[in-house]
């Protein structure tokens, strides 16, 4: 029976399915006369203005940390190592005392990179099933297991498959191309969030008009951030 609705394909009456693209865009046989509208023309949205994050008593009596320049890395792993380390105790003297990091600490934490480079990874770490560190390791390695905390420690190690900081110039790249895109603040999640580098690298004039709740799997790490963003609600889960 012939269907006179022109929003309706006829499967098996005619060859719609066959003409034009093959996928019925021309298959709307009838023409549709324009209808008079009548109706007053919608009003234009007003966009809402973006608001500055107000202070609660989790970001009080800390700034977050802005970097400028890169974040002065050392060029070898041994050092790198040794820099994740002194972080590590840094930022649980600064918990332990309950205060904000200075700006000289910050600088110290940013350094924290993780474990998750090969060269670190397996050296650090035993590998399984041998009792010793790798062979000039021992000290760095020993030196982990006594700053962190079993539970720490462990973490620290499983986490060293995800560990891979983004770098800072891909940061700084995907900020310009959101600004390009339009974005003028907001809310913004980040679910892997490490040390906060993609706060630490925000543009300036986004930074009064923005949000940044970060998650982080690793504990340690998360405390680090937490001391490097007080100002972002940082959270340690998956």
């Amino acid at each position: 029976m012939p269907n006179d609705d022109p929003f309706t394909l006829d499967l098996f009456g005619n060859t719609s399915l066959s003409s034009g693209l093959g996928l019925g865009v021309t298959a709307f046989g009838t023409t549709l006369e324009p209808r008079e509208n009548h109706d007053d023309a919608p009003e234009e949205p007003v966009p809402a203005a973006s608001q500055r994050p107000g202070k609660t008593a989790d970001n009080e009596g800390g700034k977050n940390i802005h970097l400028v320049a890169d974040r002065g890395l050392a060029r070898g792993w041994r050092q790198r190592a040794q820099d994740n380390i002194a972080a590590i105790a840094l930022a649980q003297m600064i918990e332990t005392e309950a205060r904000p990091a200075t700006v000289e600490e910050q600088a110290a934490l940013i350094k924290f990179t993780g474990f998750g480079a090969s060269d670190l990874a397996n050296n650090v770490f035993r590998r399984p099933g041998d009792e010793e560190f790798r062979k000039g390791w021992q000290e760095i390695g020993t030196d982990l297991q006594e700053a962190t905390s079993s539970e720490e420690y462990a973490s620290l190690a499983r986490c060293t498959q995800y560990a891979h900081f983004t770098p800072e110039f891909i940061v700084r790249a995907m900020w310009a191309g959101l600004q390009r895109l339009g974005w003028r603040g907001g809310r913004v999640l980040e679910p892997g969030i490490g040390t906060g580098l993609f706060p630490a690298l925000m543009p300036e004039d986004l930074r009064p008009v923005s949000h940044v709740t970060g998650v982080e799997l690793d504990p340690v790490t998360a405390r680090i951030a937490r001391l490097l963003q007080p100002r972002a609600r940082i959270v340690n889960g998956d």
